[in-house]
């Protein structure tokens, strides 16, 4: 089976469904997401929806939980703490409350999913070398992990003896029996990695691989949408630069 596992979306409509539309031409035929559907763009409403018909495997992410009252604002910077308050107001009641109730992880067969590192999910730390490799595989006892939550697209594996880096950005590798994997599938609405393209991954269980696709989408548009909703001019910049 192919599963797309993608990642911060951040209310990002024109990212999400180029994503879909790669996935969808590669096949894919499940989805998992690692949360943070809102924050930042403007179209955290249209996203909720359509994340929640591909799939009811969905997790929560910090941004998800601030706009649910869940997380105190003082752990964002002030282009965050204006787009949480503003996603507010601009989602129902309902959304609201099914933001709420997601949950941190998931695990299934060989795979752990959480948005943040998974020691503690709920303190949303960041996976984003080596050593916070080692210590998520540490804290997991599946063969793969999955995050988001940084932005960037990684992937390390351990064979037994100290953790390497297989891909970074975007590429495909073998699985080798006997290995363990981590893979931060980076963002599909606001990537960090200097690549401005959206970004997800593919694990194909039979074919024995895992993908950091990355995918182009229509930046002017959404960056037209975040600037007409009044949010602030740096949360549309950046996706011009990806960073």
């Amino acid at each position: 089976m192919r599963t797309a596992v993608f990642s911060d979306i951040h209310a990002n409509l024109e990212a999400l469904e180029a994503v879909r539309r790669a996935a969808e031409e590669r096949a894919v035929q499940k989805w998992v997401c690692l949360g943070d559907v809102v924050g930042y763009g403007a179209d955290p409403a249209a996203c909720l929806t359509a994340v929640r018909s591909l799939t009811h495997q969905i997790l929560q992410g910090n941004h998800d939980a601030a706009v649910a009252g869940l997380q105190h604002l003082e752990y964002f910077n002030d282009y965050a703490r204006e787009a949480v308050l503003w996603t507010r107001e601009h989602l129902g009641e309902e959304d609201r409350q099914f933001l709420a109730g997601l949950p941190l992880i998931c695990a299934c067969d060989q795979a752990f999913f959480v948005h943040a590192e998974p020691v503690d999910p709920g303190a949303w730390g960041y996976v984003e070398s080596s050593t916070d490799a080692a210590a998520a595989m540490a804290a997991v006892d599946r063969t793969f992990c999955f995050v988001g939550h940084s932005h960037r697209a990684l992937a390390y594996a351990t064979c037994g003896a100290g953790v390497k880096l297989v891909a970074e950005g975007e590429g495909r590798f073998e699985l080798r029996a006997g290995c363990r994997y981590l893979v931060n599938v980076g963002s599909v609405g606001q990537p960090r990695d200097r690549d401005a393209r959206s970004c997800f991954a593919i694990y194909d269980d039979e074919a024995g691989s895992i993908e950091l696709v990355r995918t182009g989408y229509d930046i002017s548009r959404a960056q037209e949408k975040i600037l007409r909703a009044g949010l602030p001019p740096f949360l549309a910049a950046r996706l011009r630069s990806g960073h």
